[in-house]
C-alpha cells in the first residue's frame, strides 16, 4: 500500500492515509484492513458520525467494525479490583518520597505514595496495575 506504518494517532493523519490510498487505488478496490483499523482506533476519541463523514466511510460499516473491535478489547481487560489501599512495608534509614498516579483508559485509577525507599521497582507495580501490560 505504501503508507506509513500504523498506529496513527490523529484524525488528520488517518484522513491523510485515506486520501493517499484513494489517489492511488485501483477502481472498486476494497479499503485495506490497516486503514479500517486506524479509523476504528479513533472511535474512542471521535464519534462514528464524525469519523465516517471526515474519512468518507460507510457509517454502518464503521459502526459495526468499531463495536466488534471494542467488544474484543473490553473482553481482554480484567475486571477492576475493589481494593482501595494495599500497604507495603518499605522502611529505610534514608527517607525518600515518591508519588505515582496512573489512570487506565478503562477508568481504573491508582495512586501510590512511597516514603522511605528510593529504589522501588515501580515497573512491577505498574505491570500489576495494568494487568501485566504497561
Amino acid at each position: 500500500m505504501g503508507q506509513p506504518a500504523l498506529p496513527t494517532t490523529t484524525l488528520q493523519d488517518v484522513e491523510s492515509l485515506f486520501t493517499q490510498w484513494r489517489a492511488t487505488r485501483q477502481h472498486k478496490c476494497r479499503i485495506p484492513e490497516e486503514l479500517w483499523t486506524a479509523a476504528v482506533r479513533l472511535s474512542k476519541e471521535y464519534s462514528i458520525h464524525r469519523l465516517s463523514r471526515t474519512l468518507r466511510l460507510s457509517h454502518s460499516e464503521l459502526k459495526a467494525r468499531a463495536a466488534s473491535f471494542h467488544a474484543s478489547k473490553n473482553a481482554a481487560i480484567p475486571p477492576a479490583r475493589s481494593m482501595d489501599f494495599i500497604p507495603i512495608d518499605i522502611s529505610l534509614p534514608h527517607p525518600a518520597e515518591c508519588i505515582v498516579e496512573m489512570e487506565h483508559r478503562n477508568g481504573n485509577k491508582m495512586r501510590m505514595h512511597f516514603k522511605g525507599k528510593a529504589d522501588l521497582d515501580l515497573q512491577s507495580f505498574a505491570e500489576s496495575f495494568w494487568g501485566g501490560k504497561v
